[in-house]
Protein backbone atom coordinates (compact mmCIF):
# COMPACT_ATOMS: atom_id res chain seq x y z
CA UNK A 1 0.00 0.00 0.00
CA UNK A 2 1.19 3.51 -0.81
CA UNK A 3 2.24 5.67 2.14
CA UNK A 4 0.51 8.69 0.54
CA UNK A 5 -2.23 8.83 -2.07
CA UNK A 6 -3.60 12.10 -3.46
CA UNK A 7 -6.57 11.82 -5.82
CA UNK A 8 -8.02 14.54 -8.09
CA UNK A 9 -7.15 17.40 -5.77
CA UNK A 10 -8.59 20.85 -6.55
CA UNK A 11 -7.89 24.03 -4.60
CA UNK A 12 -8.94 27.59 -5.37
CA UNK A 13 -8.06 30.94 -3.82
CA UNK A 14 -11.10 33.13 -4.46
CA UNK A 15 -11.62 32.98 -8.22
CA UNK A 16 -8.06 31.79 -8.84
CA UNK A 17 -7.71 27.98 -9.27
CA UNK A 18 -4.32 26.80 -7.96
CA UNK A 19 -4.64 23.01 -8.15
CA UNK A 20 -6.67 21.60 -11.03
CA UNK A 21 -7.02 17.89 -10.45
CA UNK A 22 -3.66 16.67 -9.13
CA UNK A 23 -3.15 12.99 -8.34
CA UNK A 24 0.00 11.30 -6.99
CA UNK A 25 1.23 8.35 -4.95
CA UNK A 26 4.23 8.00 -2.67
CA UNK A 27 5.50 4.53 -1.80
CA UNK A 28 7.51 3.41 1.22
CA UNK A 29 11.16 4.42 0.93
CA UNK A 30 10.50 6.64 -2.10
CA UNK A 31 11.43 10.28 -2.66
CA UNK A 32 9.08 12.23 -4.92
CA UNK A 33 9.97 15.81 -5.81
CA UNK A 34 7.43 18.44 -6.82
CA UNK A 35 9.13 20.63 -9.39
CA UNK A 36 7.82 23.56 -11.37
CA UNK A 37 7.98 27.32 -11.91
CA UNK A 38 6.70 29.85 -9.37
CA UNK A 39 2.92 29.75 -9.21
CA UNK A 40 2.63 26.20 -10.56
CA UNK A 41 1.02 24.94 -7.33
CA UNK A 42 3.79 22.79 -5.85
CA UNK A 43 3.95 24.48 -2.43
CA UNK A 44 0.15 24.66 -2.23
CA UNK A 45 0.00 20.91 -2.91
CA UNK A 46 2.50 20.20 -0.12
CA UNK A 47 0.57 22.41 2.29
CA UNK A 48 -2.68 20.66 1.38
CA UNK A 49 -1.11 17.28 2.18
CA UNK A 50 0.17 18.71 5.47
CA UNK A 51 -3.30 19.98 6.40
CA UNK A 52 -2.29 23.65 6.22
CA UNK A 53 -4.54 24.33 3.22
CA UNK A 54 -8.07 23.02 2.67
CA UNK A 55 -8.78 21.74 -0.86
CA UNK A 56 -12.22 22.03 -2.43
CA UNK A 57 -12.34 18.64 -4.09
CA UNK A 58 -10.53 15.30 -4.09
CA UNK A 59 -9.05 13.12 -1.38
CA UNK A 60 -5.82 12.57 0.56
CA UNK A 61 -4.96 9.24 2.14
CA UNK A 62 -2.00 8.52 4.44
CA UNK A 63 -1.52 4.76 4.51
CA UNK A 64 -5.02 3.35 4.95
CA UNK A 65 -6.35 6.47 6.70
CA UNK A 66 -8.32 9.11 4.80
CA UNK A 67 -7.25 12.53 6.12
CA UNK A 68 -9.21 14.58 3.59
CA UNK A 69 -12.28 13.79 1.51
CA UNK A 70 -13.99 16.71 -0.17
CA UNK A 71 -17.14 14.77 -1.03
CA UNK A 72 -17.61 13.46 2.52
CA UNK A 73 -16.55 16.72 4.20
CA UNK A 74 -13.76 14.93 6.07
CA UNK A 75 -10.72 17.04 7.01
CA UNK A 76 -8.37 15.83 9.74
CA UNK A 77 -6.33 18.74 11.19
CA UNK A 78 -2.60 19.01 10.57
CA UNK A 79 -1.53 18.02 14.10
CA UNK A 80 -3.38 14.70 13.83
CA UNK A 81 -1.96 13.65 10.44
CA UNK A 82 1.31 12.42 11.98
CA UNK A 83 3.46 13.88 9.21
CA UNK A 84 7.00 15.22 9.53
CA UNK A 85 7.36 18.72 8.09
CA UNK A 86 10.61 20.57 7.40
CA UNK A 87 10.03 24.24 6.58
CA UNK A 88 12.11 26.34 4.23
CA UNK A 89 13.06 28.68 7.10
CA UNK A 90 13.65 25.71 9.51
CA UNK A 91 11.35 27.50 12.05
CA UNK A 92 13.53 26.70 15.07
CA UNK A 93 12.76 28.23 18.46
CA UNK A 94 15.66 30.68 19.01
CA UNK A 95 15.43 30.52 22.83
CA UNK A 96 15.41 26.70 23.01
CA UNK A 97 18.39 24.37 22.77
CA UNK A 98 18.78 21.85 19.98
CA UNK A 99 17.49 19.12 22.31
CA UNK A 100 14.44 21.15 23.35
CA UNK A 101 13.64 22.15 19.77
CA UNK A 102 13.52 18.50 18.76
CA UNK A 103 11.62 17.49 21.91
CA UNK A 104 9.01 20.26 21.76
CA UNK A 105 6.42 18.40 19.69
CA UNK A 106 6.75 15.29 21.83
CA UNK A 107 6.10 17.34 24.97
CA UNK A 108 2.94 18.77 23.40
CA UNK A 109 1.81 15.18 22.77
CA UNK A 110 2.28 14.37 26.48
CA UNK A 111 5.00 11.78 25.81
CA UNK A 112 6.76 10.64 29.00
CA UNK A 113 10.06 12.26 29.89
CA UNK A 114 12.03 9.02 29.64
CA UNK A 115 10.69 8.27 26.15
CA UNK A 116 11.36 11.84 25.03
CA UNK A 117 14.96 11.49 26.17
CA UNK A 118 15.35 8.22 24.27
CA UNK A 119 13.68 9.37 21.05
CA UNK A 120 15.37 12.78 20.87
CA UNK A 121 18.81 11.31 21.63
CA UNK A 122 18.33 8.72 18.88
CA UNK A 123 17.17 11.33 16.34
CA UNK A 124 20.14 13.60 17.10
CA UNK A 125 22.61 10.72 16.86
CA UNK A 126 21.17 9.64 13.50
CA UNK A 127 21.92 13.10 12.16
CA UNK A 128 25.32 13.51 13.85
CA UNK A 129 23.97 16.21 16.15
CA UNK A 130 24.43 14.54 19.54
CA UNK A 131 27.36 16.76 20.50
CA UNK A 132 25.30 19.89 19.73
CA UNK A 133 22.28 19.06 21.91
CA UNK A 134 22.94 21.89 24.39
CA UNK A 135 23.55 24.60 21.80
CA UNK A 136 21.09 27.24 20.62
CA UNK A 137 20.14 27.80 16.94
CA UNK A 138 22.24 30.97 16.64
CA UNK A 139 25.32 28.91 17.58
CA UNK A 140 24.81 26.56 14.62
CA UNK A 141 25.72 26.78 10.94
CA UNK A 142 23.00 26.77 8.29
CA UNK A 143 23.63 23.11 7.55
CA UNK A 144 23.40 22.20 11.22
CA UNK A 145 20.13 24.13 11.63
CA UNK A 146 18.76 22.26 8.63
CA UNK A 147 19.62 18.94 10.29
CA UNK A 148 17.96 20.02 13.55
CA UNK A 149 14.77 20.80 11.62
CA UNK A 150 14.97 17.35 10.04
CA UNK A 151 15.57 15.68 13.42
CA UNK A 152 12.46 17.40 14.76
CA UNK A 153 10.47 15.95 11.85
CA UNK A 154 11.94 12.45 12.26
CA UNK A 155 11.47 12.17 16.02
CA UNK A 156 7.81 11.17 15.57
CA UNK A 157 8.79 8.32 13.23
CA UNK A 158 6.19 9.61 10.74
CA UNK A 159 5.13 7.60 7.68
CA UNK A 160 5.85 10.57 5.39
CA UNK A 161 8.30 13.49 5.58
CA UNK A 162 7.28 16.71 3.82
CA UNK A 163 10.21 18.90 2.78
CA UNK A 164 9.55 22.48 1.68
CA UNK A 165 12.63 23.80 -0.15
CA UNK A 166 14.81 22.15 2.53
CA UNK A 167 18.18 23.27 1.12
CA UNK A 168 17.34 26.71 -0.29
CA UNK A 169 18.83 28.64 2.65
CA UNK A 170 22.26 27.05 2.18
CA UNK A 171 25.02 28.45 0.00
CA UNK A 172 25.76 26.70 -3.30
CA UNK A 173 28.66 24.53 -2.14
CA UNK A 174 26.98 23.45 1.10
CA UNK A 175 23.75 22.75 -0.81
CA UNK A 176 25.52 20.20 -3.01
CA UNK A 177 27.00 18.47 0.03
CA UNK A 178 23.67 18.57 1.90
CA UNK A 179 21.63 17.04 -0.91
CA UNK A 180 24.05 14.09 -1.09
CA UNK A 181 23.88 13.66 2.67
CA UNK A 182 20.07 13.97 2.69
CA UNK A 183 19.69 11.44 -0.13
CA UNK A 184 21.95 9.00 1.74
CA UNK A 185 19.93 9.48 4.93
CA UNK A 186 16.62 8.88 3.15
CA UNK A 187 17.89 5.71 1.48
CA UNK A 188 19.50 4.38 4.68
CA UNK A 189 16.45 5.02 6.85
CA UNK A 190 13.95 4.03 4.12
CA UNK A 191 12.05 7.29 4.56
CA UNK A 192 9.12 8.28 2.39
CA UNK A 193 9.57 11.91 1.40
CA UNK A 194 7.61 14.44 -0.62
CA UNK A 195 9.87 17.37 -1.45
CA UNK A 196 9.12 20.77 -2.98
CA UNK A 197 12.03 22.37 -4.80
CA UNK A 198 12.62 24.97 -7.49
CA UNK A 199 16.12 23.60 -8.14
CA UNK A 200 16.04 21.01 -10.92
CA UNK A 201 19.55 19.80 -10.05
CA UNK A 202 18.39 19.11 -6.51
CA UNK A 203 15.31 17.26 -7.81
CA UNK A 204 17.38 15.16 -10.22
CA UNK A 205 19.92 14.23 -7.54
CA UNK A 206 17.55 13.41 -4.68
CA UNK A 207 14.46 11.91 -6.30
CA UNK A 208 13.18 8.51 -7.30
CA UNK A 209 10.43 10.28 -9.21
CA UNK A 210 9.77 13.86 -10.26
CA UNK A 211 6.34 15.43 -10.74
CA UNK A 212 6.58 18.54 -12.90
CA UNK A 213 3.70 20.91 -12.26
CA UNK A 214 2.54 23.49 -14.76
CA UNK A 215 -0.31 25.87 -13.96
CA UNK A 216 -1.88 23.61 -11.35
CA UNK A 217 -1.62 20.36 -13.30
CA UNK A 218 0.99 17.62 -13.61
CA UNK A 219 2.71 18.21 -16.95
CA UNK A 220 4.77 15.03 -16.78
CA UNK A 221 6.09 12.62 -14.19
CA UNK A 222 8.79 9.97 -14.22
CA UNK A 223 12.24 9.04 -13.01
CA UNK A 224 14.92 11.73 -13.17
CA UNK A 225 16.38 10.00 -16.26
CA UNK A 226 13.00 9.97 -18.00
CA UNK A 227 12.25 13.59 -17.20
CA UNK A 228 15.63 14.77 -18.46
CA UNK A 229 16.14 12.50 -21.46
CA UNK A 230 12.59 11.71 -22.59
CA UNK A 231 10.49 14.88 -22.27
CA UNK A 232 7.00 14.44 -23.65
CA UNK A 233 6.20 18.12 -24.10
CA UNK A 234 7.98 21.33 -25.02
CA UNK A 235 7.35 22.68 -21.51
CA UNK A 236 9.09 19.69 -19.91
CA UNK A 237 12.01 19.83 -22.33
CA UNK A 238 12.43 23.56 -21.79
CA UNK A 239 12.13 23.44 -18.01
CA UNK A 240 14.57 20.59 -17.45
CA UNK A 241 18.21 21.34 -18.17
CA UNK A 242 19.98 24.09 -20.08
CA UNK A 243 18.88 24.21 -23.69
CA UNK A 244 19.40 25.62 -27.15
CA UNK A 245 16.11 26.51 -28.81
CA UNK A 246 15.50 27.24 -32.49
CA UNK A 247 12.17 28.26 -33.98
CA UNK A 248 11.48 27.35 -37.59
CA UNK A 249 9.17 25.56 -40.01
CA UNK A 250 8.67 21.79 -39.96
CA UNK A 251 8.94 20.66 -43.58
CA UNK A 252 9.03 16.84 -43.25
CA UNK A 253 7.84 14.30 -40.69
CA UNK A 254 8.23 10.54 -40.97
CA UNK A 255 9.72 7.47 -39.35
CA UNK A 256 9.97 9.18 -35.98
CA UNK A 257 12.06 12.03 -37.39
CA UNK A 258 11.35 15.55 -38.57
CA UNK A 259 13.13 18.21 -40.64
CA UNK A 260 12.94 21.78 -39.40
CA UNK A 261 14.23 24.78 -41.36
CA UNK A 262 14.99 28.37 -40.53
CA UNK A 263 16.83 31.28 -42.07
CA UNK A 264 20.11 29.82 -43.33
CA UNK A 265 19.82 26.44 -41.58
CA UNK A 266 18.02 23.07 -41.71
CA UNK A 267 18.25 20.26 -39.16
CA UNK A 268 16.91 16.74 -38.69
CA UNK A 269 15.79 15.61 -35.25
CA UNK A 270 13.52 13.29 -33.29
CA UNK A 271 9.89 14.15 -33.98
CA UNK A 272 7.67 14.69 -30.96
CA UNK A 273 3.90 14.26 -31.08
CA UNK A 274 3.27 17.96 -31.67
CA UNK A 275 5.54 18.17 -34.76
CA UNK A 276 3.42 18.56 -37.91
CA UNK A 277 4.71 19.03 -41.46
CA UNK A 278 3.86 22.44 -42.88
CA UNK A 279 3.52 24.06 -39.46
CA UNK A 280 5.77 26.17 -37.28
CA UNK A 281 7.86 24.18 -34.84
CA UNK A 282 10.54 24.39 -32.20
CA UNK A 283 13.83 22.48 -32.15
CA UNK A 284 15.50 21.95 -28.77
CA UNK A 285 18.78 20.35 -27.70
CA UNK A 286 20.51 20.16 -24.34
CA UNK A 287 23.50 22.43 -24.08
CA UNK A 288 25.93 19.58 -23.42
CA UNK A 289 24.82 17.62 -26.51
CA UNK A 290 25.73 20.21 -29.16
CA UNK A 291 29.34 19.84 -30.37
CA UNK A 292 32.01 22.00 -31.93
CA UNK A 293 32.94 20.69 -35.39
CA UNK A 294 35.90 21.24 -37.72
CA UNK A 295 33.81 21.96 -40.81
CA UNK A 296 30.54 21.35 -42.66
CA UNK A 297 28.82 17.96 -42.47
CA UNK A 298 25.63 16.12 -41.62
CA UNK A 299 23.29 18.10 -39.36
CA UNK A 300 25.75 20.92 -38.86
CA UNK A 301 25.28 24.67 -38.96
CA UNK A 302 27.57 27.65 -39.02
CA UNK A 303 27.25 30.42 -36.44
CA UNK A 304 29.23 33.48 -35.42
CA UNK A 305 30.98 33.45 -32.04
CA UNK A 306 30.01 36.36 -29.80
CA UNK A 307 31.95 35.56 -26.63
CA UNK A 308 33.38 32.75 -24.50
CA UNK A 309 33.13 32.30 -20.73
CA UNK A 310 35.48 30.23 -18.57
CA UNK A 311 33.57 28.03 -16.10
CA UNK A 312 36.50 26.23 -14.47
CA UNK A 313 36.02 22.72 -15.86
CA UNK A 314 35.03 23.92 -19.34
CA UNK A 315 34.37 26.89 -21.59
CA UNK A 316 30.91 28.07 -22.57
CA UNK A 317 30.67 29.66 -26.01
CA UNK A 318 27.91 31.98 -27.16
CA UNK A 319 27.02 32.10 -30.86
CA UNK A 320 24.54 34.06 -32.97
CA UNK A 321 22.68 32.50 -35.88
CA UNK A 322 20.57 35.21 -37.47
CA UNK A 323 18.23 36.30 -34.69
CA UNK A 324 18.82 33.15 -32.63
CA UNK A 325 21.37 32.60 -29.91
CA UNK A 326 23.17 29.27 -29.40
CA UNK A 327 25.44 28.05 -26.64
CA UNK A 328 27.92 25.18 -26.62
CA UNK A 329 30.56 23.82 -24.27
CA UNK A 330 34.19 23.28 -25.21
CA UNK A 331 37.55 22.53 -23.62
CA UNK A 332 39.36 25.61 -24.93
CA UNK A 333 38.72 29.24 -25.91
CA UNK A 334 37.76 30.02 -29.52
CA UNK A 335 38.73 32.84 -31.82
CA UNK A 336 36.19 35.33 -33.15
CA UNK A 337 34.40 34.55 -36.39
CA UNK A 338 32.24 31.75 -37.74
CA UNK A 339 32.39 28.22 -36.34
CA UNK A 340 30.65 24.95 -37.21
CA UNK A 341 28.34 23.29 -34.71
CA UNK A 342 27.20 19.68 -34.95
CA UNK A 343 23.68 18.85 -33.78
CA UNK A 344 23.26 15.07 -33.31
CA UNK A 345 19.92 13.95 -34.74
CA UNK A 346 18.99 11.76 -31.80
CA UNK A 347 19.67 14.59 -29.35
CA UNK A 348 17.56 17.20 -31.14
CA UNK A 349 13.86 17.18 -30.26
CA UNK A 350 11.41 18.80 -32.64
CA UNK A 351 8.08 19.92 -31.24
Amino acid sequence: MAELTVTDLHLTYGDNPILKGVSLTLDRGEVVSLLGPSGSGKTTLLRAVAGLEVPHQGSIRIGDKVVFDGAAGNDIPAEKRNLGLVFQSYALWPHKTVFDNVAYGLKLRKISGAEIQTRVTKALEQLSLGHLAARFPHQLSGGQQQRVALARALVYNPPVILLDEPLSNLDAKLREEARAWLRELIVTMQLSALCVTHDQGEALAMSDRILLLNNGRIEQQGTPEQMYSEPGTLFTADFMGSNNRLNGRVTEVGGGHALIEGEGWRLWGAAKASAKAGQDGTAMIRLERIRLAAGPGDNRLQAALTTSMYLGDKWEHLFHLGGARLRAYGDRPLGRGNHWLEVPREALWIF
